[in-house]
């Protein structure tokens, strides 16, 4: 993957031109200050900015002061005890150069209005601040650092700018003190420099910064190959230790020309893709933005990649080539198939348009609903869904199966869907038939939704080589003339199909003014024959009163299902099962 990226977007990353083009300031205060220590002051609020031209001033030097990721915060573990407290300055600062000093308000005492057990007294942060530049004057100080770098920082320079660091933050402190803040921002302090001198200092950071650790780097005819910083997590124990939650399994070398490029490309994918979108890219792209419109990569090869924000900085959790990538797909039609007249009720040749359908009568609470649940499962399952409104088992639902979603929706592949969409239908058809009947809801329109968009995705990708639509249909037509005619039950088909049609019947006779979950999910979840045949005579016992006992319609099926054995496993008939609770109730006509 990493190889892949530098071969076929690298010319895009090589500078920062592309990366600048998207960047954006964090919510916060920015203060320039010049020779005189006389400052300017911007704040970013809700992404605006209040002052457009410092905000352009600003911006490329915000760019090129930022440390990689809190991982690679410069050594700022200053402690000292006040007050029987002890304080510790440890990764409160968050710059990487002698011009620049970025922190949180939350750090500093006096700067936020609600009481905060993590402000650091000004006078032990002041001290944190000498331990920041005590450590920019210590980059490039061993063997391993040394040979990445052109130029180090002296120490007549570092006390300087601490010094100038120092009255800044002074004078800073004292205007912040004004200001009403009463949720975390940033302060960042900018003392004034050309843009090319802020660069310069930013290299000696950056160059030893952007390996993943430096004690592995090694020179191969004059280049310096070390390891890779990105997707990848290494310590002294573990060497390369691979990510979890990734699918790359082998750690790389790249030489310190690739790994910037691989930095400015991390960058600009954590400021435009990270918990956003699934980013598609075609080969041809020229990073003007991200592809908005599906003419922009219909029918070309396409890297199709899902990018989190991890601590600050970009993560990628998938990565996949597509040829001629398209969103176009055979026509998808969903029916009503537990009807007479089969009529249609969804149809579309747009995969986002079946995406967002089976959202919306999977697992949203009504169809108008503005959200796409299966989306945010697998942007960012932890963060949208978790927190969500949604119920628990739509919750584990989306947990357990976000990334079938995203290889079915998003990058045309769609095996282990099939390979579970059993699985998923039958769990989503129960959970909501037994909420149904908990809240006292016997109509049964939402699962009965749902089990039709699973039938139109079986008959869709003909998952078991015939005509799911037929098949339903034949099996309803027979049932019906067993009722109606007092015939056998002759297949374990029809067996099923009537197992269900009874339950319906007994569930519905019921006079309770609610239905509780022990009566109903047990026969709904059953998983052998005899367990399913125990709950239909429970339920029989428990409401016989409200049925008439000469009623031979239904007499003659309950004696059957509770005599018959049929041969066939109950796992294999769910879909039978169901469709005998939803369908029209041949008892009622």
């Amino acid at each position: 993957m990493t190889y892949d990226l530098i071969k076929i977007f690298g010319k895009y990353f090589q500078d920062e031109k592309v990366v600048l083009d998207s960047y954006e300031l964090a919510d916060g205060y920015y203060y320039i200050i010049d020779e005189n220590n006389n400052f300017e002051k911007l704040q970013i609020l809700n992404n605006e900015s209040d002052n457009y031209e410092l905000e352009k001033y600003i911006k490329i030097r915000d760019f090129y002061s930022k440390y990689i990721n809190s991982n690679k915060a410069l050594d700022t573990s200053y402690k000292e005890k006040m007050n029987g407290i002890e304080y510790s300055m440890q990764k409160k600062i968050c710059s990487n150069n002698i011009y620049t000093l970025f922190f949180k308000n939350k750090y500093l005492e006096g700067l936020l209005e609600e009481d905060n057990k993590e402000a650091i007294p000004v006078g032990i942060f002041k001290n944190g601040i000498n331990k920041y530049y005590d450590s920019l004057l210590k980059l490039g100080s061993n063997s391993k650092e040394e040979i990445l770098l052109k130029e180090k920082y002296t120490e007549n320079e570092t006390k300087i700018y601490k010094e100038k660091m120092l009255k800044a933050f002074d004078i800073i402190y004292d205007d912040l003190k004004n200001q009403e803040m009463q949720k975390e921002n940033w302060i960042k302090i900018f003392l004034k420099k050309d843009i090319e001198e802020y660069k310069r200092v930013s290299e000696i950071y950056i160059k030893i910064k952007l390996f993943n650790t430096n004690d592995n780097n090694i020179e191969i005819d004059g280049k310096t190959y070390g390891s890779n910083n990105y997707n990848y997590g290494l310590n002294s124990k573990k060497p390369y230790l691979e990510l979890k939650s990734t699918n790359y399994k082998v750690g790389s070398f790249v030489n310190d020309e690739d790994i910037q490029t691989l930095n400015n490309l991390y960058i600009w994918l954590y400021n435009n893709a990270s918990g956003k979108t699934i980013l598609k890219l075609p080969e041809d792209w020229r990073f003007n933005g991200i592809p908005k419109d599906e003419e922009e990569i219909r029918d070309k090869n396409t890297y199709i990649i899902k990018v989190i924000g991890n601590n600050g900085t970009a993560r990628i959790d998938d990565y996949r080539y597509a040829s001629n990538y398209n969103t176009k797909i055979r026509k998808f039609i969903c029916k009503d198939y537990l009807s007479q007249e089969h009529k249609i009720v969804f149809e579309t040749e747009n995969i986002y348009a079946l995406n967002w359908y089976t959202n919306n009568i999977w697992f949203a609470e009504n169809e108008k609903n503005s959200k796409n649940y299966i989306k945010d499962a697998y942007y960012d399952y932890d963060l949208k869904i978790s927190k969500s409104i949604l119920s628990n088992w739509k919750k584990e639902i989306l947990k357990q199966y976000n990334n079938l979603f995203l290889e079915l929706f998003e990058q045309e592949q769609q095996s282990n869907f099939l390979n579970k969409l059993d699985e998923i239908a039958i769990k989503i058809i129960e959970n909501m038939y037994i909420d149904n009947l908990k809240q006292n809801k016997k109509y049964i329109y939402n699962p009965r939704k749902a089990f039709n968009l699973w039938i139109a995705y079986k008959q869709y990708f003909n998952k078991k080589g015939g005509n799911e639509e037929m098949r339903i249909n034949n099996l309803q037509e027979q049932c019906e003339k067993i009722v109606n005619e007092g015939q056998k039950i002759e297949t374990d088909e029809q067996y099923y199909y009537l197992a269900g049609q009874v339950a319906y019947y007994l569930l519905s006779r019921s006079k309770a003014d609610k239905l509780t979950q022990d009566v109903t999910e047990p026969f709904i979840k059953a998983n052998t024959t005899k367990k399913l045949k125990n709950e239909i005579e429970f339920l029989y016992e428990k409401y016989k009163y409200d049925i008439y006992l000469n009623y031979p319609k239904f007499n003659n099926i309950m004696s059957q299902i509770l005599l018959q054995e049929p041969e066939d496993k109950i796992k294999n008939n769910k879909e039978l099962i169901l469709a005998g609770l939803l369908a029209n109730n041949l008892f009622y006509n």
